[in-house]
């Protein structure tokens, strides 16, 4: 009977998947499966006390969130340690090697890192651009509840004429994810200073094709570029997940990008690697 029951599904389904409207429709039924999984755990975890509000691994450890019921783009991944790990070795090596005097975020969404860095870098100002202003607001208590803020500027949509405008001094950090922007801001011809300052920006040829060469083209002969790549996550460093299900772990901490996601890490070759 069952097999009977699975092979009429397959007639019925397999053919209707065929049409994009249809697979649109389930794709989109599925992302919110996916939530409300989410959400559910995220609400037993932090019930029975197993997360709270603090970071509690990873060079950002230590940084304080809201309560949950205050939304926060993956907050659960952030609050674990896991949130963009293919960058932690990058950040603990700056921490342990860098001082700045400004640190820009340019697409700060809500603070992660505008706070966070504002943490490891206790001695630099922050300049923070976010077009949203819902986001701006929860970045400003983020910064707050880390008592970070006499230290932080929020600034709304960033151009390349803004970013020119700051025309900082001394060492400067710009860690940029403006989902393609990058190809308009990204520019030391519009953009001078960018020559002397160390650059993190999130590439997104998965959204636009051509980004990467591009911005290796502009920087290459200026700057070492080191490249990350976005890689599977090591569930077993995660406690938590130990007695999930696996499409509770995807709920929980399945990447959400449409494809393999590039990082570049440029910094100027007239300073000491």
């Amino acid at each position: 009977m069952k097999n009977a029951l699975r092979y009429l599904a397959d007639l019925i389904t397999l053919p209707l998947l065929q049409f994009s409207c249809v697979d649109r429709l389930v794709g989109f039924l599925s992302y919110q499966r996916r939530r409300a999984t989410r959400r559910k755990l995220e609400a037993r975890f932090y019930g029975a006390g197993k997360h709270g509000d603090v970071v509690i691994d990873g060079p950002l450890q230590g940084l304080r969130y809201p309560p949950l019921d205050q939304w926060a783009s993956c907050r659960f991944e952030k609050i674990i340690g896991a949130y963009e790990h293919e960058l932690h070795g990058l950040l603990h090596r700056l921490a342990s090697a860098k001082e700045y005097d400004l640190v820009v975020n340019v697409g700060a969404a809500e603070g992660f890192y505008t706070a966070g860095l504002a943490l490891l870098f206790p001695k630099a100002k922050v300049v923070s651009f976010e077009a949203d202003e819902g986001r701006t607001r929860f970045c400003r208590k983020l910064c707050q509840i880390n008592q970070v803020w006499e230290r932080i500027e929020t600034r709304g949509h960033c151009s390349a004429e803004d970013l020119a405008m700051l025309n900082p001094l001394g060492r400067v950090l710009v860690w940029m994810d403006i989902d393609t922007g990058e190809r308009m801001v990204l520019d030391p011809a519009k953009v001078h200073w960018l020559r002397d300052a160390d650059i993190l920006v999130e590439l997104h040829d998965c959204m636009e094709e051509g980004i990467t060469p591009l911005i290796q083209g502009r920087f290459e002969s200026t700057h070492r570029i080191e490249k990350f790549t976005s890689r599977g996550l090591e569930y077993a460093r995660y406690p938590l997940l130990r007695d999930l299900l696996f499409h509770e772990i995807e709920a929980l901490v399945g990447d959400d990008r449409r494809g393999l996601q590039d990082w570049f890490f440029m910094e100027p070759l007239n300073t000491k690697p």
